[in-house]
């Protein structure tokens, strides 16, 4: 991401083909500069329109939608009512929190690497966490953490009897096998357990869950970044500007919806309920 260049090993399970890192840094947190993305974005107007209408109207938005889930059409699939209790785990600055309390949903953030709290965003662990929620969402934050099965334990201690825990991570598949080591989602060292379909889903019901369905919601930046990488070519580089022609990024995005309907997508979002 950043080009630093060095090197990190990650083992691959030849069960269940899961990848986990061999040896985690011990300054980790140095991998999440101030800049990092998720610490920087902040709620639009247009965002907040966006979710009032994936939740309002969500027959409209199938219509219209003619490409890739959304982050927000992902949530709306939860079903969550209205005025529900919900809790992202990883939240970063609280982009999605200042939406959904704008929607009307009692959400709250969760992120340890904060430098400080934010309203309605606390710099603390899920072990931290207090109340009972209708939703907790992982999205794209289980994959930073260790010991899978005991989080995601530990969120299943803090659901409503009827509650829904959402996770979106990356997954190895197509572009794993594609790419290897340049694959764009490894995002070593940051990532530090990345699943397969398979190896999920043995973790969730280690943890006592059973998966009610599941979206694959990949994108083009598989391909974007993982040609990147290809051609050493950091994300964060004024080279990756402009990279790609609109064909080469219409050609990824096609590829992208095709591995979706195939279930080979590099990331999907698994709904989970307590068994």
């Amino acid at each position: 991401m950043f080009g630093t260049r060095k090197e990190f090993k990650y083992w691959e399970c030849l069960s269940c083909g899961c990848l986990w890192i061999s040896c985690v840094p011990e300054n980790l947190s140095e991998y999440y500069p101030k800049d990092y993305y998720s610490f920087s974005a902040h709620a639009s107007a247009i965002q907040i329109l966006y979710y009032h209408a994936q939740f309002k109207a969500q027959w409209l938005m199938r219509w219209l939608r003619r490409r890739l889930p959304s982050r927000a059409s992902i949530i709306a699939a939860a079903r969550p009512e209205p005025g529900a209790r919900i809790l992202d785990v990883g939240s970063g600055s609280g982009q999605l929190i200042e939406i959904l309390r704008a929607v009307g949903f009692e959400a709250l953030g969760i992120d340890p690497y904060l430098d400080s709290d934010l309203p309605f965003v606390k710099r603390y662990s899920l072990e931290e966490v207090n109340g009972v929620w209708d939703l907790i969402m992982f999205h794209h934050s289980l994959e930073h953490m260790q010991n899978h099965v005991e989080v995601l334990r530990n969120a299943r201690s803090k659901l409503a009897p009827a509650g829904t825990c959402l996770v979106r991570i990356p997954i190895a598949n197509w572009a794993w096998k594609h790419y290897g080591r340049d694959w764009v989602q490894l995002d070593a060292p940051r990532h530090l357990v990345v699943h397969t379909p398979t190896s999920f889903r043995l973790t969730a019901e280690a943890a006592g869950f059973q998966i009610t369905h599941t979206i694959f919601d990949s994108q083009d930046f598989q391909f974007r970044g993982s040609e990147l990488y290809r051609n050493d070519i950091a994300l964060f580089n004024e080279r990756a500007r402009g990279y790609f022609s609109r064909r080469e990024v219409r050609r990824f995005r096609e590829h992208a919806d095709i591995l979706n309907r195939q279930q080979l997508g590099d990331q999907a979002a698994f709904f989970l309920k307590a068994m």
